[in-house]
Formats: structure tokens, C-alpha cells, sequence
């Protein structure tokens, strides 16, 4: 027979033994007047991310759940209405989102990347977000990537490079750095 405490032994024992309370790190305004918050989970490796949105805590790269992405947080910012962050975990690439509210529809849009730099700089539109970063890996032969986020279509497949930051008409745009 089931006691209160052996439950509760069965749940200890069933738990990732680097389960730590989670720490916030950084909580944005989002256009709709919420928020959301970048949440670590520390070990002797690193941070483990997490969001908070609408009351729901998950991963934080939802791009690659099967991943477990552990290192150093390298850019947490609140950038006009918007949550952008990147961690350095080992590779010669940073991994990184973008997250907003769209200001019309209120939806969530977001944009996963993974560069060797950090984004310089962040242009935000009422259909469109993209994200413009120096090109130093030199995959592709242009002088910036540039990943996008259409209203409607999701995260554009990419980044495109481009020789000239965009046009900004139309975007407020934000310098990262």
C-alpha cells in the first residue's frame, strides 16, 4: 500500500536531480500590457532558459525542444515591447530569441536564431519583426543576416544575407548594442 510519503520519495527520486528553483532574470512589457519574463534554472554547467508568458512557464527554445541548451547568458534585453535574449552554450554559436506581442493582433511572433554574433540591430513593424546581424561566420558571402518574422507566414526560412542594413521605413528601429 501507496503512503503519502512514499509518493512523495517516488517524486524526489523521479525528478532531474539539476532541478533548481527558477531565478528571473528579465520581465518585459509587451504590447497588449502583459508581460513576459526570461527564467533560469542554474547548475554547475550554466543556465538553462526558460519563459513566462500568459501564465505558462516552457523552454525557451522551442525551435529545438529535444536540445538542452545549458550555458552563459550573453544578451537579455526588454527592447520596445519585445524580449531578446541569447546564451552561449559551447558552440561557435549563440542561441537566441526574439519575442513579441504583435501590436495589432496581439499574437505571439517570435524568432529563433543561432549566429557567431550578437545581433546589432532589431526592426520592428505592425506586420513584420526582423533581426539584423553582423555576418562573422562568413556561411554565406554578404555583410549581415538578416532573419525575419511575416504576420501570417511564421519566421521567414533563413536568415537572407544582405550587404546594407534595411530600409526602415515602416520599423522602429532598435541598435541592440
Amino acid at each position: 500500500m501507496q503512503t503519502p510519503w512514499t509518493y512523495a520519495i517516488a517524486a524526489l527520486l523521479a525528478a532531474p536531480a539539476y532541478a533548481q528553483p527558477l531565478q528571473t532574470i528579465l520581465t518585459c512589457p509587451l504590447a497588449d500590457s502583459t508581460h513576459v519574463s526570461l527564467l533560469a534554472e542554474s547548475d554547475v554547467e550554466g543556465q538553462r532558459l526558460f519563459i513566462e508568458l500568459d501564465g505558462k512557464t516552457q523552454i525557451a527554445f522551442t525551435d529545438m525542444p529535444q536540445s538542452d541548451f545549458i550555458g552563459r547568458i550573453v544578451l537579455a534585453k526588454c527592447a520596445a515591447s519585445s524580449l531578446i535574449f541569447a546564451l552561449e552554450y559551447g558552440s561557435p554559436y549563440m542561441k537566441g530569441v526574439v519575442l513579441r506581442k504583435n501590436p495589432v493582433s496581439h499574437t505571439v511572433e517570435r524568432i529563433d536564431f543561432a549566429e557567431k554574433a550578437l545581433p546589432r540591430w532589431l526592426y520592428l513593424g505592425r506586420e513584420q519583426i526582423r533581426l539584423v546581424i553582423p555576418n562573422i561566420g562568413y556561411e554565406v558571402s554578404a555583410k549581415f543576416l538578416a532573419y525575419d518574422y511575416v504576420a501570417g507566414k511564421g519566421q521567414l526560412e533563413g536568415p537572407a544575407g544582405i550587404e546594407t542594413p534595411p530600409d526602415r521605413r515602416g520599423f522602429k528601429v532598435v541598435r541592440l548594442k
